[in-house]
């Protein structure tokens, strides 16, 4: 305020103006209102119904507490009462009510703003001593802490002490854990002679299968070993050009939606030159042969396994695409063309490799190949140099990289390699890719998401990353939250988002099978993309013994089982209908594995809970009572409906046991607890394990082409090095300690059941298998064989 003049001038300008140019004597004071929300919702801002405990508080496990009378309490500026001390803020004059006897002078004033400054000192340190206080009670109260046992959501195989491998709360071998009564029969020792002579033949086909999957993802070695170009190489694995088209299309509207990679006018043109002789970019095939991949695995079960001249034989494809990107040095790195056929690549190697650890991994490499071409920043940065056409493309490329980020974190149950807040790059329009070509000056306005383009997948998806960002963040740091408010602000934010797509892609009736089945898919696409983290987000709590809110609860039963019936809404048949069945089973295996397993916990805890429904807004008292109110609020949600799913769900695992991707060992674990979360006596129990084991052996027996006289002569291999299960827990006290996940209460550390004298041929195939699946065979499958000796 020294601008020069005298303290006398400064009095005397001051009798025509305020001390500070910013207050507004003129502004009324805000009367003091009496305080009725309780404080957590006060705090929160959220709207309270004055109940003792209120609805809110209720919902997130919060303890209900309301000021006192007379009790000064200040949360936040927001608030909707004030102090009846407060005096107004440094923007408002400072006055008493009776400004008519306001000493109007300039002393007066100068006084009047040091004590309004003394006042806010006091004030601070009141609210500071309130606050400290509030926390100490708080801190004296029991904590509400959510606590998901690491048991069921988390797991550590170690092998030989060295070599580790994590699982998260999608694996089998983690929701198996949920079900005490199946691992105690499958694991205990006094199995009776029939049951385990089942187990071993199940295990004989599941070598059997796993050898045949072995052979068929192998490329064939002629190609991959050929000193040949390979760029030639790659044009003679090539089929005909009938069978490029048909694989072609059915990539472009299976894949080419969510995952938008390729301009589409752009590539057909260089496709069409390709078969017209015309020399195309070094880029093109590998991006052509990838693409192909994908589409003859959208076709039908077994196809691209093995070679065969109606289509293309994924593994070779899959390696000489790789051979050539290997081969890339320097700037070919950072070409765009590059960065889509590493994409590409993973897309097709994904559907013949179901590990999903590996894709992780490698896609962490093409995120950082991403950053260093500089597509996490926005293009407009750089507006001088890119073009509007390849700005587009570069945004649409950086949001497919952000939605594969986001769901192979989810499935693995591990941190995203992007962050929110790590880029700048802004979602792509929703436009069709006629819309715009290379030489557009100006991208046109972007059409209304109600409006069908060729983007608006990827663009409404884009809309709801950042609550996706944000669930992988929970799921990774569940042993942190204090609460559930986190959880059911994200559920509630999804569920908002299910509203959307059913506005924006209603179901419709129509005569035209295409377009039903084109906005089905579309339908379908928007919703389980949205779907799969909602189920991520609310599993460690609605799979647990603890009282969590009914809200989370319902809403996991709920989702799971919409997402086990996608299918109900198409016609049996319909002429294409075993094709989207492919395509539903090929997409969701896993989310459709781990739903089975949720929904045969909800008829467990049903099954043995005996509670009369109550209002789905009341805190549930138990686990029990908690599902029981679930599978009582709809039709759907309804015990014979869940049970009539699960044995669905099975018996289309039984189909596609042949498939790559189809593991015997998820079969046998989802029968086992299937038939023992219906409830019966222990009889009956053994009998229908019994009937779906036997479905098992009659699905295997027929997909290896054999009998029960020819399986009863297959030899059993022996056992590999011992796998111990060890847990990830965290220090904290309220996770129980957990047991070795494959192992019964009564079996030793080192089991090996199996005779000796096959000893070279067990070394050869200890060579040639791999050590994922030895872990989980050693692990599985020894406490299943075990005799009853002691």
């Amino acid at each position: 305020m020294d601008n020069g003049k005298s303290p006398a001038s400064v009095h005397s300008s001051s009798a025509k103006s305020p001390v500070y140019s910013f207050v507004a004597p003129s502004r009324s004071v805000k009367r003091p209102r009496p305080v009725k929300s309780c404080l957590e919702c006060r705090k929160r801002k959220l709207r309270c119904d004055r109940a003792s405990p209120c609805a809110q508080c209720q919902k997130a496990q919060r303890q209900c507490r309301y000021a006192a009378e007379g009790e000064v309490v200040s949360l936040s500026d927001g608030s909707d009462a004030e102090t009846p001390e407060r005096t107004v803020k440094r923007n408002r004059a400072a006055a008493s009510q009776d400004s008519n006897h306001r000493d109007t002078s300039t002393s007066s004033n100068y006084a009047a703003v040091l004590e309004e400054h003394a006042n806010r000192l006091e004030r601070l340190e009141h609210q500071l001593l309130s606050r400290t206080s509030s926390i100490a009670e708080s801190s004296s109260a029991p904590a509400q802490r959510p606590a998901a046992s690491s048991l069921t959501i988390r797991g550590l195989t170690v092998k030989g002490g060295l070599r580790t491998r994590f699982f998260g709360q999608m694996s089998t071998r983690v929701l198996v854990n949920l079900f005490d009564e199946a691992k105690d029969f499958m694991f205990a020792r006094n199995k009776s002679s029939d049951i385990r002579e089942m187990f071993m033949n199940i295990q004989k086909i599941h070598k059997a299968l796993q050898d045949e999957h072995r052979k068929a993802t192998a490329p064939i070695t002629v190609f991959v070993d050929s000193m040949t170009p390979i760029q030639k190489r790659m044009a003679d694995v090539l089929p005909s050009r009938a069978v490029c088209d048909a694989l072609l299309d059915v990539y472009l509207h299976g894949s080419e939606t969510i995952y938008r990679v390729l301009h589409i006018p752009t590539f057909m043109r260089q496709y069409n030159q390709y078969w017209e002789g015309q020399t195309q970019p070094d880029a093109f095939l590998p991006q052509l042969l990838s693409i192909l991949c994908v589409g003859y695995r959208y076709v039908g079960a077994g196809k691209g396994q093995y070679p065969d001249r109606e289509g293309i034989h994924i593994p070779t494809a899959s390696s000489l695409v790789r051979t050539w990107l290997d081969s890339l040095r320097g700037k070919q790195l950072v070409e765009f063309s590059t960065l889509q056929a590493e994409i590409l690549q993973l897309m097709a190697q994904r559907m013949i490799n179901p590990q999903n650890q590996e894709s992780w991994t490698h896609l962490g490499l093409i995120v950082r190949m991403a950053m260093t071409m500089g597509f996490h920043r926005d293009p407009s940065e750089f507006a001088q140099k890119i073009s509007p056409f390849w700005a587009e493309q570069r945004r649409k490329l950086w949001y497919t990289i952000l939605e594969l980020d986001v769901h192979m974190s989810m499935q693995c149950n591990l941190p995203c390699c992007i962050r929110e807040g790590d880029f700048t790059c802004q979602p792509p329009r929703n436009l069709n890719d006629e819309d715009i070509h290379p030489g557009t000056e100006q991208l046109p306005p972007s059409k209304p998401i109600d409006q069908d383009t060729d983007s608006r997948v990827q663009v409404f998806a884009a809309s709801t990353l950042s609550m996706r960002f944000r669930i992988v963040d929970i799921i990774n740091r569940t042993d942190t939250l204090q609460d559930y408010s986190q959880v059911l602000e994200l559920g509630n934010e999804l569920e908002r988002v299910f509203e959307d797509v059913r506005y924006i892609v209603p179901p419709t009736h129509s005569n035209d099978m295409h377009e039903v089945r084109r906005r089905w898919m579309t339908r379908v696409v928007l919703d389980m993309n949205c779907r799969r983290p909602l189920l991520a987000l609310y599993r460690p709590f609605a799979l647990s013994d603890t009282d969590v809110p009914q809200q989370i609860v319902t809403g996991y039963l709920r989702s799971s089982m919409i997402l086990l019936c996608y299918l109900d809404e198409l016609d049996p048949q319909s002429p294409d209908y075993h094709h989207i069945w492919h395509m539903h089973q090929l997409v969701l295996k896993q989310e459709i594995l781990q739903a089975a397993f949720s929904v045969c916990y909800y008829m467990k805890q049903s099954t043995h809970g005996s509670v009369s429904p109550t209002s789905s807004n009341v805190k549930s008292e138990s686990a029990e009572e908690s599902c029981t109110i679930a599978s009582e609020s709809s039709i759907m949600l309804s015990l014979p409906r869940l049970k009539s799913v699960v044995q669905k769900v099975l018996d289309t695992m039984n189909q596609r046991i042949r498939e790559i991707g189809t593991d015997l060992r998820d079969i046998v674990s989802l029968t086992v607890v299937f038939n023992t979360s219906q409830g019966g006596t222990p009889e009956q129990k053994r009998e229908a394990i019994k009937a779906g084991l036997q479905a098992i052996l009659d699905a295997g027996m027929q997909a290896i082409h054999t009998n029960q006289e020819n399986i009863a002569s297959m030899p059993i291999m022996p056992c590999s090095v011992p796998v111990q299960m060890n847990t990830m827990q965290p220090s904290s006290g309220f996770v129980n300690p957990m047991q070795p996940f494959m192992a019964g209460p009564d079996t030793p550390s080192t089991v090996c059941v199996f005779p000796q004298p096959a000893i070279e041929e067990a070394s050869l195939m200890s060579q040639v298998s791999d050590e994922f699946a030895a872990m989980w065979d050693t692990e599985f499958w020894n406490p299943l064989l075990q005799s009853g000796l002691p």
